[in-house]
């Protein structure tokens, strides 16, 4: 009889402690649903908000652009008056946004990048984008050799020679449309475990050669003022060139975390009220 009373205990004590942990299980899986939904409202808000905005911005990237709006980014940029909306893995025209991919893009897609709009159903909005931005992924960062000259623009070899073709390339459709504005942010950089010494720097040589040499003299040739560089690599990397340790997720994952994208937050808005404001 004993013995019977202490298994009725023991499992009237085992289905409360698994009652307790189903009750903290679900609590806790509702309370990450209820975030999930107020962050999705929260876009949704500023989504709606930017219909009215007066300035519209078109951000060409991935996932390491998707974070950056999601942490802080396109928040800022509405407060400013600014309405971004992304070309992304969310549509066609966002698939590819390796460097060798940048030239048949633009000269391609020019008017459905320039008249991007989601919330139509063909993309195609009734106005033009005042602001393009755009970005390749870390990987892009991984340069391997310096390369040969002139370089190609649509060849998948990362190396500083097609990259300067690329941006020479680029030129001409950037000085055709003086109305708009562009916006090249550079590619950040990739973890230590997932690059070298040599690879990271020629990403920093290239880098510096678009901010003190093309961009000056695209500016000089063209007389215009339309063409603007954000520089989140040197925001986000250490003096290797490679992602600084408090900016990783995890190991191995160059992706910035949270922390980063918030100081590279604070640094493109003051970049962008200096220069586009």
């Amino acid at each position: 009889m004993k013995i019977l009373v202490a298994l009725l205990i023991i499992s009237i004590v085992g289905n409360l402690f698994g009652l307790f942990v189903l009750y903290k299980f679900f609590k806790k899986d509702t309370y990450v649903k209820e975030l999930e939904a107020k962050l999705q409202r929260k876009d949704q808000v500023i989504d709606e908000v930017g219909k009215s905005l007066p300035t519209k911005m078109v951000f060409l990237h991935h996932s390491v652009g998707r974070n950056w709006l999601a942490d802080g980014l396109k928040e800022e940029l509405a407060a400013l008056g600014v309405s971004v909306q992304s070309i992304s893995r969310n549509c066609d025209l966002g698939m590819e946004t390796d460097f060798n991919h940048w030239v048949p893009k633009f000269s391609d897609n020019y008017e459905a990048i320039s008249k991007f709009d989601m919330t139509k159903d063909d993309n195609l909005g009734n106005y033009e984008n005042e602001i393009i931005m755009f970005k390749s992924c870390y990987p892009n960062s991984d340069i391997v050799s310096e390369g040969a000259e002139v370089g190609n623009p649509v060849s998948p070899e990362k190396t500083i020679a097609n990259y300067r073709s690329v941006m020479d390339s680029l030129q001409t459709i950037f000085s055709a449309h003086p109305e708009q504005k562009f916006i090249f942010v550079t590619t950040p950089p990739i973890c230590r475990s997932n690059t070298n010494t040599e690879n990271a720097a020629r990403a920093r040589k290239f880098t510096d050669w678009v901010i003190n040499d093309f961009a000056k003299e695209y500016q000089t040739s063209t007389g215009l003022n339309n063409f603007y560089v954000f520089d989140l690599h040197k925001v986000l990397a250490d003096s290797d060139n490679m992602l600084k340790p408090e900016f990783m997720r995890r190991d191995g994952d160059s992706h910035p975390n949270e922390q980063a994208n918030r100081v590279a937050t604070k640094a493109f808005i003051k970049f962008f009220k200096e220069n586009l404001i």
